[in-house]
């Protein structure tokens, strides 16, 4: 259930009065359900108190029906009517913030009943400061101009477009173009590594080459060394002896 909060006043010459003692009229606009219960259609009257106040608790409303307000008894005066949605809700809720509806479609009058009004402009620029300084109503201005603006927002969404097309070619191709950079780089890297490898493998083979000529012409000259020595000394004693003798 919902409870829904009516206040109303009138026009005096103090400013707003309170509307006291006048009645307020409740009809759903179909039978409806509440759980297994069909309730039919039938209405019920309220009286605004002193303050021009009064509550009354109802059902809320779905799809299928709403609720027909009617407020004031004489036709002949300022007597109004209002086809409303009730939410469900725990909480009160004003009679002035419920959604206007159509009593025969139910579908949500937008404009809460009042008259649609517009204005006419000359230009685009003219519309905007007119809706600008008019938030609540609708502007209009020439279709041969809307037609105009139409066009060049789309001529500008596609040269945007082609921008933004032409942008991500260039990126890409820088993309690609440092992708094979790094290529190139780590080629060039791989290169030295193995130039590299093969200098020093050379290097080494020439150090051995190297150690071996010069441990063979040392021994060679221990060879002639060795030679030279036995060639100078005497082969033997009575030789020796004989020599001093003569």
């Amino acid at each position: 259930m919902t409870q829904i909060k009516f206040d109303f006043g009138h026009p005096s010459a103090d400013g707003i009065a309170d509307l006291a003692g006048e009645t307020v009229h409740v009809v759903p606009t179909s039978r409806f359900n509440s759980g297994k219960r069909i309730v039919v259609r039938d209405s019920f009257e309220v009286r605004l108190d002193e303050h021009g106040t009064a509550t009354v608790t109802v059902p809320p409303t779905d799809n299928t029906f709403a609720y027909e307000v009617t407020v004031g008894e004489s036709p002949d005066a300022w007597r109004f009517v209002r086809c409303v949605q009730v939410p469900n809700s725990s909480a009160p809720v004003a009679f002035a913030d419920l959604t206007d509806v159509d009593s025969s479609t139910l579908a949500p009058a937008l404009n809460n009943g009042a008259a649609l009004t517009y204005l006419l402009a000359s230009s685009l620029q003219e519309a905007q400061s007119m809706s600008a300084a008019n938030p609540g109503q609708m502007v209009f201005y020439p279709e041969g101009k809307a037609k105009t603006v139409a066009s060049q927002i789309l001529e500008d969404l596609t040269g945007a477009r082609a921008v933004v097309e032409a942008q991500s070619a260039v990126a890409a191709q820088a993309a690609n173009a440092a992708q094979a950079a790094t290529a190139q780089v780590t080629a060039v890297a791989d290169s030295i590594t193995e130039s590299k490898t093969v200098v020093e493998a050379h290097a080494n083979d020439a150090l051995t080459a190297i150690d071996e000529a010069v441990k063979s012409v040392q021994d060679k000259a221990s060879d002639v060394s060795g030679e030279d020595r036995t060639d100078t000394m005497p082969t033997d004693s009575t030789d020796s002896a004989s020599s001093q003798e003569a």
